[in-house]
């Protein structure tokens, strides 16, 4: 089959040529594609919010955490599927894995009032603005 490679090199593009390759790597030497997922942050008169793009995933995915004026998210998901015929059984194992975290402004920031919603593949974080009702004014007379 190699001569047959060797002669038209075109075959394919070249496709058989580089899977036949030496220098390319075994599979197990591959390593997995990962990207990050887009994030958007908006900040609007009452509020800051996050967008997250994460289709596919549930809405029990995520873990959401603010703690010292920092917003954590992250997903660990794992899952596994199973085939399974007369003569063979197909397993796949899937794992998928982010880790975002943001500065919170310090003291700006409502923390027992942060909402998630997920929806449509879309992870919306609202981050509502502390509003300070009363001015701490201290008069000091001069003496």
């Amino acid at each position: 089959m190699n001569t047959l490679i060797k002669r038209n090199p075109d075959l394919f593009g070249g496709w058989l040529e580089n899977f036949f390759n030496e220098s390319m790597p075994l599979q197990n030497e591959m390593k997995p594609s990962f990207s990050m997922p887009a994030v958007n942050i908006k900040n609007n008169e009452n509020d800051f919010e996050i967008e997250v793009a994460a289709p596919g995933l549930e809405k029990d995915d995520f873990n959401i955490e603010v703690k010292e004026n920092v917003l954590t998210l992250s997903v660990d998901k794992t899952s596994e599927t199973e085939e399974k015929e007369d003569n063979f059984t197909r397993k796949e194992f899937n794992y998928f894995n982010f880790k975002r975290s943001f500065a919170l402004p310090k003291n700006g920031i409502d923390t027992e009032n942060v909402l998630a919603n997920y929806k449509d593949g879309l992870l919306k974080i609202s981050l509502p603005k502390q509003i300070d009702q009363k001015e701490n004014v201290k008069r000091i007379s001069v003496q």
